[in-house]
């Protein structure tokens, strides 16, 4: 088919972010405090909380990274999609949902200050916000590809649209605008792929002739030479990795009940495991047709700039572009939040309503900036992602996991776990990879950009050793606590 007319997209994608930043502008207004501006005032209900949940996670590395990755190296580019993050959600569902809505937390971080103490709360907020500026600047890279790609800019001007949409929007609309366009993204999004996995079906002679292109060796589950290790980590990530980072908890918290909370999250599990699987058959059957183009991060938008009609391929293209802007809006509250209340919190506490909810906004400018500093980087979405995913993370899991369900250890074992897994995290994701490539002759310049690009492999099974780490770390400190904390009631 005829290529797109870039001037006809550019005009869409304009005409379609007016739109999004008038709904959610008009969905969160009214917001008088902090609390309605990150938490939509605890309000929200069952279909518009699993939409929302749905669209924060089918995002960038879904979409675009898993479906790249996969038409690259098969199952074992991106194995764990749709299962891993499906089952994340499940286990949110069941382990995590109900005792975090039932405390009325804004924050992760505000778990760690009751249960820890203050310390506990700063190192776990600092940890919090890296992750999470991180992976918005991910998903910037995400949106960049996408307006690339289609419009034909420089990705260096696209990045700085990108960030300057989503600051602007993010300011005005909270997480109750955030939600609002969700459900609309969240529609548009299932209608998109559907749409685009029948035209590359129809493009290799059907759904059978689609199937039966994919070669066995696109099928294994483990790439050539990988480690036990390497496998076990591949799977742990996305299952326990972002089992309670701040993007998902501030959507139980903004449940109605308990129970809305946890029905949600099981609804919006399902949803991402059907849909999922879509982006996975698009990308394993979807890399013979030899489109031009999709390669890389570009494997989708080229796939429907080429294979869908104009109306369609405006319709998917403006679907994964919301998609992805739903992502970076939940990243940016999430490090606002954790920011102006944990961070900031002596200050903070001593302001007005209004004033506090003026400086929500203004972190979450800040926040934005940081992401955008952070795609500047240059490394690509499916390693930004790999990365972020897992960098301290694994002292957050076991201090939560522990300090929910028992009175075992106290601030001492939180913060213990806590910076025994960042600095593990330090040495196997960027010392250790960066004294391979200056022992093969790199600058130490040149060995940092190397690892952030992810061209320095880390050791195999780092993710599963800093868990091993942070649970050693918390349970040996705890066992040497006199006073045990307080249980948290579930």
């Amino acid at each position: 088919m005829d290529r797109l007319p870039p001037g006809q997209l550019a005009l869409f994608l304009a005409l379609f972010v007016l739109a999004q930043v008038a709904i959610g502008t008009w969905a969160g207004r009214g917001a008088k405090s902090e609390t309605d501006y990150y938490l939509g005032g605890r309000g929200i209900g069952f279909l518009p909380l699993t939409l929302s949940i749905f669209a924060t996670w089918f995002g960038a590395e879904t979409i675009l990274g898993s479906a790249a990755a996969i038409a690259e190296g098969g199952l074992a580019g991106a194995r764990a999609e749709p299962f891993g993050y499906a089952i994340c959600l499940v286990l949110m569902a069941l382990f995590v949902a109900k005792p975090i809505r039932k405390s009325n937390y804004i924050t992760i971080s505000d778990f760690f200050r009751e249960r820890f103490g203050k310390k506990a709360e700063i190192a776990s907020a600092v940890v919090s916000v890296i992750i999470s500026v991180i992976w918005a600047g991910a998903q910037l890279l995400a949106v960049a590809a996408i307006l690339e790609t289609v419009v034909g800019v420089p990705g260096y001007i696209t990045l700085l649209a990108a960030a300057g949409i989503v600051i602007f929007y993010c300011y005005f609309a909270g997480l109750k605008g955030d939600i609002a366009t969700d459900v609309v993204q969240g529609i548009f999004l299932m209608i998109g792929i559907i749409i685009l996995f029948f035209a590359v079906a129809n493009r290799a002679g059907g759904v059978e002739a689609l199937v039966a292109s994919i070669k066995p060796e696109q099928l294994r589950l483990v790439a050539e030479g990988e480690s036990l290790f390497a496998r076990i980590d591949n799977w742990m990530i996305p299952v326990i990795g972002s089992l309670v980072t701040q993007e998902a908890l501030t959507r139980f918290l903004a449940a109605k009940t308990t129970r809305t909370a946890q029905t949600a999250c099981l609804a919006a599990a399902c949803l991402y495991l059907a849909l999922g699987m879509l982006p996975v058959l698009i990308g394993l059957g979807g890399t013979h047709l030899a489109i031009p183009g999709a390669v890389g991060d570009n494997y989708i938008p080229a796939l429907a700039l080429e294979l869908l009609p104009h109306f369609l391929a405006i319709v998917l293209v403006g679907a994964l572009f919301s998609a992805i802007l739903s992502t970076v809006d939940s990243n940016l509250l999430a490090v606002s939040s954790l920011v102006a209340i944990n961070l900031m919190r002596r200050r903070h506490a001593q302001r007005s309503e209004r004033e506090q909810l003026q400086i929500a906004r203004l972190t979450t400018v800040a926040a934005g900036l940081g992401a955008l500093l952070v795609a500047f980087s240059g490394s690509n979405i499916y390693e930004l992602l790999a990365m972020t995913s897992i960098f301290g993370q694994g002292g957050i899991l076991v201090a939560t996991m522990i300090g929910l369900r028992s009175n075992f250890g106290g601030s001492s074992a939180a913060l213990a776990a806590l910076f025994a897994c960042v600095a593990f995290n330090l040495a196997t994701l960027l010392v250790m990879p960066m004294m391979i490539a200056m022992a093969d002759g790199a600058t130490a310049t040149a060995a940092f950009t190397a690892v952030l690009a992810g061209d320095v492999e880390p050791i195999d099974g780092f993710f599963l050793w800093s868990i091993v780490v942070s649970t050693i770390a918390y349970v040996g400190v705890a066992a040497f606590s006199k006073t045990p904390a307080p249980l948290q009631a579930e």
